[in-house]
């Protein structure tokens, strides 16, 4: 355990009901920074909020750093900024990912392999799956970077026989800023505010290039570049899940997706899945 870090978590820590036995320390290590390194503080730190760039110098440490973390470039925004996903997992399987790929190919389109179940069997019994987790589409929504900054970190150092079932498991994806153009802005107008208190603090008409809050509809549209990254990036290396991380003040908060009617299209085995999902985050029960 890093007792220097583990104690700054529950000296910020408003509430300890907030805590968790999985979040209430950080794994120590002597090879692997932590997110204090490039933040100066730890992750989630009163009066501090990094630029993109200041988060993606701590992914690309973690990867020269450890064997278990690669990062990639997966596109650009509108106005030229970098998007990033990191793949963590233990090495072995990171070295097999392309072959891995291929595998889950044929299972996305079983036409592939002729609808033949035989064949499907030896497929899905050497692959490993992809759970794909992206951060702040929306800009006004804070606290994802940081907090993958500190999972990545615990994903790749953490010895706890559930970290290490995870990481022999699948390759978790892990694309920290969605929305790096309203990210930048949104730094940029936290300083003006703290370094200018009692003002009225000047607010964005967009928070990213010529898009608000809607950008997460985007995904019907496929418009922006930002969606364009990650949907690729999902289709890329064949992601089971996508888990989009939205904030919503400090409620427990699972979804908007309502009680229906639902689109005709929607599967309704999906909708069911939504509300199980939901009641097992926010109260750990089905």
């Amino acid at each position: 355990m890093d007792q220097e870090y583990t104690k700054k978590i529950h000296d910020y820590t408003t509430d300890p009901s907030f805590l968790s036995p999985v979040i209430d320390y950080l794994p120590a290590s002597k090879t692997v920074p932590t997110p204090e390194k490039v933040l100066g503080d730890v992750s989630g730190a009163p009066n501090m909020l990094p630029y993109a760039g200041d988060v993606y110098k701590y992914f690309r440490l973690l990867a020269a750093s450890s064997p278990r973390v690669q990062v990639f470039t997966n596109g650009h925004t509108e106005e030229g900024r970098e998007m990033i996903a990191a793949a963590i997992a233990d090495e072995s399987l990171l070295k097999g990912a392309k072959e891995n790929g291929e595998r889950l190919a044929q299972l996305v389109d079983p036409r592939t392999i002729g609808l033949d179940d035989t064949k499907a069997k030896p497929l899905i019994d050497a692959s490993y799956p992809v759970y794909y987790i992206t951060g702040t589409i929306h800009s006004t929504e804070t606290g994802a970077p940081t907090a993958l900054m500190e999972l990545a970190c615990r994903l790749a150092v953490d010895d706890s026989p559930y970290i290490k079932y995870i990481r022999s498991h699948m390759i978790v994806l892990i694309t920290p800023v969605v929305e790096v153009d309203g990210r930048d802005r949104m730094v940029d107008i936290y300083k003006w505010h703290r370094a200018n208190p009692g003002k009225e603090w000047p607010r964005l008409v967009y928070w990213g290039h010529y898009v608000a809050h809607d950008n997460n509809r985007d995904a019907m549209g496929m418009t922006l570049d930002l969606t364009s990254n990650v949907l690729n990036t999902y289709l890329d290396w064949h992601a089971q899940v996508l888990h989009d991380l939205h904030e919503s003040v400090p409620f427990l908060y699972d979804n908007t997706v309502g009680d229906g009617p639902y689109n005709a299209w929607i599967d309704p085995i999906l909708a069911g899945e939504w509300e199980e999902l939901g009641w097992l985050e926010t109260y750990g029960t089905k």
